[in-house]
This record gives structure tokens, C-alpha cells and sequence, in this order.
């Protein structure tokens, strides 16, 4: 097959049709550009990002009993390591070919499931915000009438509707290299989806911190509020941001020097997917600094315990001693 400029995918480091200059100075100059630069600092966070949730994954599968949350937390480093994994293959070709690569077969699954991972995490931490909103504001019904495999369930149409989307996007989008106006009918069912999760994740996160404010107490231990809403501004901060490059090319401006960007911007959304895993680690870490004899998998319990954030719904939703003995 014939060889191709690496100028397809938005989670890809090169950008357009500068690639054959970028080959030339790199041929010329001692010092690598700063396209070579974004790539290895990209695969050494990769290579952290897929330790990171290998870990993780580990002690969630094998350790960790399952909850409403740690069934999200599971999925969603499932969906991390996948973006971390496959970003690593495709950087490590792109070096290999030197910014030039056959599309074939593995390329072309690469490809595709750095788009599915990358969809997946928002939806999945939209559903973690959102779950986690409604068990503060509504924690009668989330400890006694919430449906039992109700986590399960969301985590089974969200990854259904990200395969959907990912799929349309590669197939209109990548191996048809931007066609239009199908891969524009395509973006703008992928926009639409990507504001309705980002308000939702935005707004169930602000209740959150409104409530946590409200009844803050001093040395108060790290609870899975905060942690979520940690992940969730990682996300808006390192991940988004390639998402709006694509909207401000296909709607705003078809000026092809907005790909200067790109290289940066991958590299933050890789920073997005590997730091998860240390977020959870540092909190373990604070639990442990609490009671030094506490084991790691029993700090890692402690960080994923449910218990609403508000003291008058907690008491509320909390049985008496009276009634349990009764």
C-alpha cells in the first residue's frame, strides 16, 4: 500500500503537509525539531500512562470489591489505558516510518480505538459525575431503591454508543481522509454529543463542590467527591482542548495552519488519560500518612467508600441503631 502523510487523525503528533520539510531539516540539523521532541516526551508519558493503569486495573479486578464507583473507575481505566496503549503504537510508527506510514491493518485499530478510548472517558466520567450528584442530592433513593447493576448497565450503553460514534468518525473521517460533507455531518453528531456529556460533567461537578464548601471540615479526609472532581478537571484542562481544535477547523476556519497546535495538544490529552491512576495512588497515599499501619489495598477501599458529602442527607439515609437492632 502506498505511503501516506500522517495528517489524519486528531490524535496524532505531525501535522499536514509540512512533513516533508519537517524530514528535510531533521536531515540538515543536528538538533531535533520540536515535532521530535513532542513525540518521545509523548511516548515517555505513554509508557507512565500504561503502567499507571495497569496497576490500577490490577488492584481494581483482583482486589477491590465492586461498587456503584469502582465499577466506573474500572471501565474508565480500561478506556485510558487503550488511548495510552495505542497513542505508543502509533508514535513509535510514526518514528519508525519517519513521519510517513503504510495505513494497514494495526494502524487502522489504532487509530480507531484512540478515538473510542478518548469518547469513552467522557462519557464514563459523565456518568461518574452524574451518578455521584444524585447519590448527594437524592441519597435515600441511591441506598435504597437504585437498581443494583445500574452502574453495569450505563457502562455497557455508553461503551455501545462510544464504538458508534468512534466508528462513524474513522470511517468518514480517517480512512476516507476528511471527506465532505460526510465527515462534517459526522463531527457534528460527534460536537453535539461532546457538549451534551461536557454541560452534564460541568454541572453535576459544580453541585458537587457547592456541597462539599458548604459542610468542609477541617483535616478531613480525602473523599471520592474530590477525587472525581480531580478527574474531571484533568479532563477539561489536558483532554478537551483537541476537541475544540477540531470543531474551530471543521466550523470555524478551514485554515490548515490551526494544526500547529496538534502536537501540543495530544500530548495533553496522553497527560489526561495517564494521570487518573495518580490521583487515586496520591489519595491512597494520604489515607496511609493517616494510619501508617492501614494496608494499601485497605486505603484504596477507604478512597472508593461511598458516603454522601451533606451531614443532614448522610444521617438521613443511615438506619438507627434502633431500627437495625429491631
Amino acid at each position: 500500500m502506498a505511503q501516506l502523510p500522517v495528517t489524519v487523525s486528531p490524535l496524532e503528533s505531525t501535522f499536514g503537509a509540512g512533513n516533508e520539510s519537517l524530514n528535510q531539516t531533521t536531515q540538515s540539523q543536528s538538533e531535533p525539531p520540536e515535532l521530535y521532541r513532542f513525540t518521545y516526551i509523548s511516548l515517555f508519558i505513554c509508557a507512565l500512562g500504561v503502567t499507571g493503569n495497569g496497576l490500577l486495573l490490577s488492584f481494581l479486578i483482583f482486589y477491590i470489591k465492586r461498587t456503584a464507583f469502582t465499577v466506573y473507575t474500572l471501565h474508565l481505566s480500561v478506556a485510558d489505558f487503550v488511548v495510552v496503549l495505542c497513542q505508543a503504537i502509533f508514535h513509535m510508527s510514526s518514528i519508525y516510518y519517519n513521519y510517513y506510514f503504510h495505513l494497514d491493518t494495526l494502524l487502522e485499530c489504532a487509530i480507531f480505538l484512540m478515538f473510542f478510548g478518548y469518547n469513552t472517558g467522557l462519557h464514563l466520567l459523565t456518568a461518574m459525575s452524574v451518578e455521584r450528584c444524585l447519590s448527594v442530592i437524592y441519597p435515600i433513593w441511591y441506598h435504597c431503591q437504585r437498581p443494583k447493576h445500574q452502574s453495569a448497565v450505563v457502562c455497557t450503553l455508553l461503551w455501545a454508543l462510544s464504538v458508534l460514534v468512534s466508528g462513524l468518525e474513522n470511517f468518514f473521517c480517517i480512512l476516507d481522509m476528511f471527506t465532505f460533507p460526510d465527515c462534517q455531518h459526522v463531527y457534528i453528531l460527534s460536537c453535539v454529543l461532546t457538549l451534551v456529556f461536557v454541560q452534564l460533567m460541568v454541572l453535576s461537578n459544580s453541585i458537587l463542590v457547592i456541597q462539599a464548601c458548604r459542610h468542609w471540615k477541617p483535616q478531613q479526609p480525602v473523599k471520592l467527591y474530590a477525587i472525581i472532581t480531580t478527574t474531571v478537571v484533568l479532563f477539561l484542562v489536558f483532554a478537551l482542548p483537541l476537541k475544540v481544535l477540531l470543531i474551530w477547523y471543521y466550523y470555524i476556519t478551514t485554515n490548515f495552519s490551526v494544526w500547529k497546535w496538534l502536537p501540543l495538544l495530544n500530548m495533553l490529552s496522553i497527560i489526561s488519560s495517564s494521570a487518573n491512576p495518580i490521583v487515586y495512588f496520591v489519595a491512597v497515599s494520604v489515607r496511609r500518612k493517616k494510619n501508617r499501619k492501614k494496608s494499601l489495598k485497605a486505603a484504596l477501599e477507604k478512597v472508593f467508600e461511598e458516603k454522601p458529602v451533606t451531614g443532614s442527607t448522610e444521617n438521613t439515609a443511615q438506619p438507627s441503631p434502633i431500627s437495625t437492632s429491631i
